[in-house]
């Protein structure tokens, strides 16, 4: 099949969710705040983090053969894989490498990218790309995953509030023309690029003796910048998929966002003027999952069917840097 008579669409999801829960009766204890408190500020009743064995390949892997299961295809026709995350096992190599082995795709190219928690989102552009542009690419795989809990502080409210741990998959493959992935709009505003970030461990901050108790190791995160970022940027990245597209906010059937912030989805949806059952809402139940959040979501809808064939969704998320992203999907 040529690229001209196709369009690239999500044929199979997944996810993992780790078991120990971070409650907020635990985060009570380390910050000082009530539990009833936590939650009437962030939306969030619990998240999850990794057990002592458990890395950022395991849980992908997990989510890859979910999704290739529920395609039902051979992970050996999968023609390239990429993963989306900030805490991949080691520097480096690439995590999607590893996962490559863990599932047996042995046909693919592999590689990393780094978009923080529009991640997912970007990478599911990135892989599309590479399939229109290369017609011999039956199946592509895109990973978005987290294990934030190894770098947070539990007393610092502004992160230990919101964030878990996670990983989500989606297998791209070949759909009718006029269906699948149509249009994506990337933006970044570099400015706040200070606001949310991880110093120790990259190449300015070297994890060393000296520098050992600063607290580098740690995600800060500017919450005030974060939601101010958020309320104004995040509607103009749909407002120029939509232009791009010649179509209208109320033409979208469903959207898939980054899960940040119960309050953050909710006013995103109001300033729309959308209903919030034309979205879903997972961020309550397991927190911020980061790179993971919007392939974790997605996976819920999917299996809740709570997207239909022909709707037209977008997944849409910020990271950190700040980047700002949203795609169309026409749903097959």
């Amino acid at each position: 099949m040529s690229k001209e008579k196709t369009g690239i669409g999500i044929i199979g999801v997944g996810k993992y969710i780790p078991k120990i829960q971070i409650t907020n009766e635990f985060l009570s204890e380390t910050t000082g705040l009530d539990a009833n408190d936590i939650f009437k500020k962030t939306g969030i009743k619990c998240r999850y983090r990794v057990e002592d064995g458990e890395t950022a390949t395991s849980m992908s892997a997990t989510a890859a053969q979910q999704a290739i299961d529920m395609a039902g295809i051979d992970p050996n026709e999968i023609g390239v894989i990429v993963g989306a995350t900030f805490s991949h096992d080691y520097i480096y190599p690439a995590m999607a490498c590893k996962v490559q082995q863990l599932i047996g795709a042995n046909n693919a190219g592999s590689y990393d990218i780094l978009a923080n928690c529009t991640g997912f989102q970007v990478g599911l552009a990135t892989v599309a790309d590479r399939m229109k542009a290369d017609p011999t690419i039956k199946y592509g795989l895109v990973l978005g995953t987290a294990i934030q809990s190894r770098y947070l502080d539990f007393s610092d409210i502004d992160s230990a509030l919101f964030n878990g741990d996670g990983s989500g998959a989606a297998l791209l493959g070949r759909v009718p023309k006029g269906y699948g992935i149509l249009e994506t709009e990337i933006f970044t505003n570099p400015k706040v690029y200070e606001s949310v970030r991880l110093r120790g461990g990259g190449s300015s901050f070297p994890m060393r003796p000296e520098n050992i108790n600063k607290g580098l190791q740690y995600i800060e995160m500017n919450g005030m910048e974060v939601w101010k970022e958020v309320i104004q940027n995040q509607p103009r990245v749909i407002r120029r998929l939509m232009k791009k597209m010649k179509k209208n906010i109320k033409d979208v059937d469903f959207f898939i966002f980054h899960q940040a912030n119960l309050h953050l989805i909710e006013y995103l949806m109001g300033k729309m003027k959308l209903p919030m059952e034309k979205t879903y809402v997972n961020v309550t139940d397991i927190g911020n999952t980061a790179d993971a959040s919007m392939a974790i979501a997605l996976c819920d809808a999917v299996n809740g069917k709570m997207i239909n064939n022909s709707d037209l969704m977008v997944i849409t998320g910020v990271g950190a840097g700040f980047t700002f992203g949203a795609t169309a999907i026409r749903w097959y």
